[in-house]
């Protein structure tokens, strides 16, 4: 456990490999995934389409999924890592649909560095180098760095497969990569932040599976900020660099 903890506070990430080996867990998966695209098949004009990642909420997978990676276990990495126990969380649930043949995402992180929290992605099929890996950069939780020296750090994507965890902190920089293969890839993901209460609230109860917006909206200001971040992305980045550089402070 403590290897686990120090690779943690090294890298802002950890993979738990082949954690979730109930045997209904193929199943479950193979289901989740027919209803996804069904839903995905349905869609019209969403935000995230040109970049080709969508917001997943499970429905009742959520909870179905999360019993099987609730273990004692799992709870004992998570007070090792947190330093604070399970109960002492709300969890969330959600995930995103990569579908291919779009664009990178540009790097950032899912909060400000001073107000981090957990984040439990669950592999519910394989990942491979061809179907949009998670790409991080390690360590880059461990300092509030403007986005100009993000630029110089060395990537490292996740390859992983079903059953597999990745438990990461929320600022650590990361970045969605393009999905090239045939099919799109679903990857679930669990946040843990602090309750807010007293009792411990697991966000994911009697709720209907759908696929929303990413980052983007679909009136014209989000259409033209999402052909901004992938039509012209290399301007996008040029504008982060030099913004960070000149103001001095810490986009995420």
């Amino acid at each position: 456990m403590n290897k686990l903890f120090e690779e943690f506070n090294a890298k802002g990430f950890i993979i738990l490999r082949d954690f979730i080996s109930d045997e209904s867990f193929s199943s479950v998966c193979k289901d989740l995934k027919e209803e996804v695209l069904v839903e995905f098949g349905k869609l019209k004009k969403t935000g995230g389409s040109l970049m080709g990642n969508l917001n997943v909420s499970p429905g009742v997978y959520a909870k179905t999924i999360f019993q099987k990676f609730n273990t004692q276990k799992f709870q004992e990495i998570i007070e090792q890592i947190s330093r604070k126990k399970i109960s002492n969380f709300d969890v969330i649930s959600g995930g995103n649909l990569n579908f291919q043949y779009k664009y990178n995402q540009h790097f950032h992180t899912d909060s400000k560095f001073n107000n981090s929290f957990l984040i439990v992605n669950v592999v519910t099929e394989d990942i491979y180098e061809d179907n949009g890996p998670l790409e991080i950069l390690p360590g880059t939780q461990k300092e509030n760095f403007p986005y100009w020296k993000i630029a110089f750090k060395k990537s490292y994507k996740i390859i992983a497969k079903k059953g597999d965890l990745i438990i990461r902190t929320s600022n650590l920089w990361h970045r969605g990569t393009k999905n090239i293969s045939k099919n799109p890839r679903l990857l679930l993901a669990y946040t843990f932040r602090d309750k807010i209460n007293l009792d411990a609230k697991l966000d994911f109860e009697d709720r209907k599976l759908s696929i929303s917006n990413n980052i983007f909206k679909t009136n014209l200001k989000g259409i033209l900020k999402e052909n901004f971040y992938t039509r012209f992305s290399y301007i996008y980045i040029i504008y982060r660099f030099l913004r960070s550089i000149i103001t001095k402070k810490h986009f995420h």
